[in-house]
């Protein structure tokens, strides 16, 4: 069954745009760049895409949660009930996210006069296409009226019974 773009929630839309967004932003050796200003007029600069170290992860929480959005947009039918798919994103993009923006402002290295690193443009952009999946999936969870799973406790029997009344005085 075909599903038209404009038929699917301004959520979930802005989901599915932040999220290809930053996928091909990933791509861009401008990730992290460093730069080396030496003696002489000696300039030396170089970057790197978001497929390295620990932001491969980010990168690839960020791409599952964008993934779980489209299934959902598309082919809801094809998802399991009973699975919170909305929280599921939006944790999935924010601790992306999060692995994003770590791993480019502290991305280690030598710590010499005239050699800086950090952040370059496209992780600038890739932040805020991160951030922005974050938000719309996010707002998706809220709008779709799911709860957040709660947790059992002092009792034993899977939250079926409430628990006892305290011993009276």
């Amino acid at each position: 069954m075909a599903t038209d773009f404009k038929s699917i929630g301004k959520y979930d839309q802005g989901a599915l745009i932040s999220g290809g967004l930053a996928l091909i932003l990933s791509f861009i050796s401008s990730y992290v760049t460093a730069s080396f200003d030496g003696p002489g007029g000696l300039s030396i600069s170089d970057g790197t895409n978001a497929w390295t170290s620990y932001a491969t992860l980010g990168i690839l929480l960020v791409i599952v949660a964008t993934a779980i959005v489209a299934v959902k947009a598309f082919a809801r039918e094809n998802l399991p009930d009973g699975v919170p798919w909305n929280l599921a994103a939006a944790a999935l993009a924010g601790v992306g996210t999060l692995l994003l923006i770590l791993r480019a402002v502290f991305p280690g290295g030598p710590d010499a006069a005239g050699y800086s690193i950090g952040p370059g443009w496209s992780g600038y952009l890739l932040f805020l296409a991160g951030i922005a999946l974050t938000v719309f999936t996010v707002l998706s969870f809220r709008a779709s009226g799911e709860k957040l799973p709660q947790a059992n406790k002092n009792n034993n029997n899977g939250g079926t019974t409430p628990p006892a009344a305290p011993p009276a005085a």
